[in-house]
């Protein structure tokens, strides 16, 4: 078994997300503005088991980071975790990392 699809089955068995949408979402985050696995899985992680983020919201995280680039990768991991479990705080961390003008999330 590959070492991501091992750690989407850890995760998946604290947070309750399949373990395939979970691997397609690292692969996605990792591929959207930015290719570092190693954020993206802590992004991951913080999305679901402190924010408690579902398969929707993942989806709904994950397109908006998509259309927010370019975006400041390490500012965002921070963000979120300085979100404290809050959803809607972690979704205003997409706006806050985004490189360039500063405008809505469409």
């Amino acid at each position: 078994m590959s070492e991501q699809k091992k750690w989407a089955e850890k995760l998946s068995s604290q947070c309750g997300v399949s373990p395939a949408f979970l691997t397609s979402a690292l692969e996605e985050l990792s591929e959207s503005c930015y290719g570092d696995a190693k954020t993206s899985k802590s992004v991951i992680e913080e999305l679901t088991l402190s924010c408690h983020m579902n398969e929707a919201d993942l989806r709904k995280f994950i397109s908006d980071v998509s259309k927010s680039c370019p975006m400041d990768v390490k500012k965002l991991k921070n963000e979120i975790i300085e979100a404290k479990g809050k959803k809607e705080d972690a979704f205003q961390a997409i706006i806050k990392s985004r490189l360039g003008p500063t405008s809505s999330v469409r």
